[in-house]
């Protein structure tokens, strides 16, 4: 299928920083604290669902990195804005040759990092049918490992989220 010419990239280097630095997971991996709370969050919802929990992929932190500072340099919130690769391609550029990929995205003004994060995934994970597809995502019985990004936007005083999901 043929490709629209697409407009200029957005740039990737809005005035954003990680949420906090990394603190030490299980395992030599660090994760920040804040990504690090949703991460165990999504895995507390989906064993009340008698889910087996989703591994922590590095790979699609950078996916879901790239992802936050488009949204936050656009100060948009959107699953692929203009100039920007699908959800899929992300995915695979960052190295996840999926078979199953998802993605769930959030904004919160103001709050403090973890917090907001948290209250983000809180919310998705409230939502009721028919429109529940974050939920869903969460408890997805395809994908089988999660990348989860917080970044803290101070020009526009926002916390964005995303949380990229895939099975290989």
């Amino acid at each position: 299928m043929p490709q629209a010419t697409q407009p200029p990239a957005i740039p990737t280097t809005p005035p954003v920083q990680p949420a906090q630095r990394p603190v030490q997971s299980g395992g030599s991996n660090n994760i920040p604290a804040a990504a690090q709370a949703v991460f165990n969050l999504i895995n507390q919802e989906r064993a009340g669902a008698g889910l087996a929990p989703l591994t922590w992929s590095p790979q699609l932190v950078q996916s879901a990195h790239q992802h936050n500072l488009a949204m936050a340099a656009a100060n948009q919130l959107s699953h692929q804005l203009p100039g920007e690769a699908y959800l899929g391609d992300r995915e695979k550029q960052a190295g996840v040759n999926w078979v199953a990929a998802a993605e769930n995205i959030g904004v919160s003004d103001g709050d403090a990092a973890t917090n907001a994060a948290v209250s983000l995934n809180q919310a998705m994970f409230a939502e009721q049918p028919p429109n529940d597809g974050h939920r869903l995502n969460i408890l997805s019985t395809s994908c089988t490992m999660v990348g989860v990004d917080v970044v803290v936007d101070s020009v526009h005083n926002r916390v964005w989220l995303t949380e990229d999901f895939a099975a290989v």
